[in-house]
Parts: C-alpha cells; sequence; structure tokens
C-alpha cells in the first residue's frame, strides 16, 4: 500500500484525494463522486479583508464525500473525541488490513513540509504503514510527498484525529445519467451560480483593488492571496466536472457528452490561465493590458458556463 499513487488536482484537498486515489488504485470507480461539484458563489464583503475580492469567492459544492456514499455507498467514518493513543490503535488496525487512514494533524510536525518546525497550520495526512519503531509512514497531496516518516513523537504532539475507509459495502449501481446531470444542473442555477459569476466579473472589471488582494496573502506574497487559490480550485473543480461528463460519455456511449466534457475541460484551461493572468498582473501592476485581458477572459467564461448549464438541460 506504500506505492499508491495519488492523483492531484486542485480541488481535490489532502482529504479527498488520498480516498479518491486509493479508489482508483483498487479498481473501483469513483467518477460519480464529481457529479455535483459544479458551482460558484460571490459572498458578501469580508470585513476583515475590505475591497478585496478573493474572500468572497466560494468554489462550488465541495460534496465529494456525500456523493462517495450516495452513489458507490463509501463510509467514510470520523473519529475525534478520541486520545492519540487510540488514534494510534485505529491506524495500525486499519494498515494491517491495508487501508489507509487520514488524520488530522499540523505541519509544524509534518517532515516533507517547509513549514516543519516553523509554523502552526492545520493539516490531514494519509497513514499508509507503520515501521518498527512506532513511526508513520505518510503520503500527501498538498504539499505533494509519495513516502515519509512521521516520528511517533510528532504524531503524539499534533494529532486530533482521524478518517477510516470502508469499502466493505461498496456497490456500482446503474443510474439515469439524465436526472443525475440535470440535477447537478440545477442545483448550480438554484444556487445561482451563474449570477454570481457574473457579479463577480462586474465587481472585477469595476473595482479589482491589488492592494486589498495582497493583504489577504501571508507576507504580501502574491503567491499566497485568497484570489489566487481560489480561482485554480475553481479551474480544479471544472476539471472534475468534465471528469464526471467524460464518464458518462464513455459508459452510456454518448458522442455529445464526451464533446461537452472536451467543452467544459476548455472552461477548466481559461480558470487556469486566468488564475496565471492575475498572478502576473499581481506582479505587474503597470501592465494594464494584463487586467484588460483578464476581464475579457471572464466575460467569455461566465458566458460560456451559463450556455453550458442550458445545453446540458436540453439532453
Amino acid at each position: 500500500m506504500r506505492n499508491f499513487p495519488l492523483i492531484f488536482n486542485s480541488e481535490l484537498n489532502c482529504i479527498s484525494s488520498p480516498i479518491i486515489s486509493f479508489m482508483a488504485w483498487k479498481g473501483l470507480e469513483y467518477r460519480l463522486a464529481f457529479s455535483y461539484i459544479w458551482g460558484f458563489s460571490f459572498n458578501d464583503e469580508d470585513q476583515a479583508y475590505p475591497g478585496a475580492l478573493g474572500p468572497r469567492i466560494e468554489e462550488g459544492f465541495n460534496n465529494i464525500f456525500e456523493c462517495l456514499s450516495y452513489f458507490y455507498n463509501v463510509e467514510i467514518n470520523r473519529h475525534y473525541d478520541i486520545g492519540t493513543e487510540e488514534i494510534y490503535q485505529l491506524v495500525k488496525e486499519e494498515t494491517s488490513k491495508g487501508m489507509p487512514v487520514i488524520i488530522f494533524t499540523d505541519m509544524y510536525n509534518c517532515v516533507w513540509t517547509n513549514l516543519f518546525k516553523k509554523v502552526h497550520l492545520n493539516h490531514s495526512c494519509t497513514v499508509v504503514d507503520l515501521d518498527k519503531e512506532r513511526n508513520l509512514f505518510c503520503i500527501d497531496s498538498a504539499p505533494p510527498c509519495d513516502g515519509a516518516i512521521m516520528k511517533i513523537e510528532d504524531f503524539h504532539e499534533s494529532c486530533t484525529g482521524c478518517l477510516t475507509i470502508n469499502l466493505d459495502k461498496y456497490k456500482d449501481s446503474e443510474i439515469d445519467w439524465r436526472v443525475i446531470l440535470h440535477n447537478a444542473v440545477n442545483r448550480a442555477n438554484k444556487n445561482e451560480a451563474f449570477s454570481s459569476l457574473d457579479r463577480f466579473v462586474n465587481s472585477f472589471k469595476s473595482s479589482f483593488d491589488l492592494e486589498a488582494e495582497l493583504k489577504t496573502a501571508h507576507g504580501n506574497d502574491p503567491h499566497n492571496a485568497h484570489i489566487i487559490w481560489r480561482l485554480l480550485r475553481i479551474s480544479g473543480g471544472r476539471t472534475l466536472f468534465s471528469i464526471f461528463l467524460e464518464y458518462l460519455g464513455e459508459k452510456y456511449n454518448n458522442i455529445e457528452l464526451l464533446n461537452f466534457s472536451k467543452e467544459f475541460k476548455s472552461i477548466s484551461d481559461k480558470w487556469k490561465i486566468n488564475h496565471a493572468l492575475v498572478l502576473r498582473y499581481m506582479k505587474n501592476p503597470e501592465n494594464k493590458d494584463i487586467l484588460n485581458r483578464i476581464s475579457n477572459n471572464f466575460s467569455i467564461i461566465s458566458e460560456s458556463e451559463a450556455k453550458m448549464a442550458d445545453k446540458l438541460l436540453k439532453l
């Protein structure tokens, strides 16, 4: 189990990535878990960051666990109110059965991160094995780590809980793909995803404030600004939805769905391009041509997503 490869995506976090990756490694279907991930929210101004757009953005529906349970009967069990020795015994029991355990920890105690023994930050990583000295062999999706040892002392110092995965009742049932697809679009419509996206685009065009965005970043580093990592996560979510569409197209031999999957991946790529352009502009604010290009791209994205919703509802 030490060698199962992690699937990386900016929307899959350090908890969902190892679960999806483990299922893929076991040869279990999982792509319906991305069926309801399409969305967008643009909230009221965050009083802690006046003028900043980044903190107001939410990526959509972070409901991968809910979908894994609903579509595949995957059980994800949370263990919070127990001590570290009890957690360790759970880890020992699960890994002996070939099952990973996700532990909640602190980056301060994760030797593979650049925050080790420097900064305290809530984190999670995946334990896949133990050694003879009771140390834990961990893998991590963010930052990427294919395997590193967490000393038992660091485990006891930092661990606050864990997740275990039960695949014993796994099933891959037949579905009515049109119902699921239409539900996905209707959920986005119900939560005003497309009107929220329009409001964000208009706000970006009229009031993007570089200084306000930089104040959301640790050390005023543009790479750490809220708007930068949230744009990247939105792109990742669109990629996952395109994977869901591709799965439906392959399973049900539907060329339209396969083509829509490609279109949706193109939308994801446009988000990723704008992520890079916003970062470039934050480093070179004198270049107004970049800002105009970003604004135009956002308008195209907003229009493309609304049109895609209409087309998917007509299938």
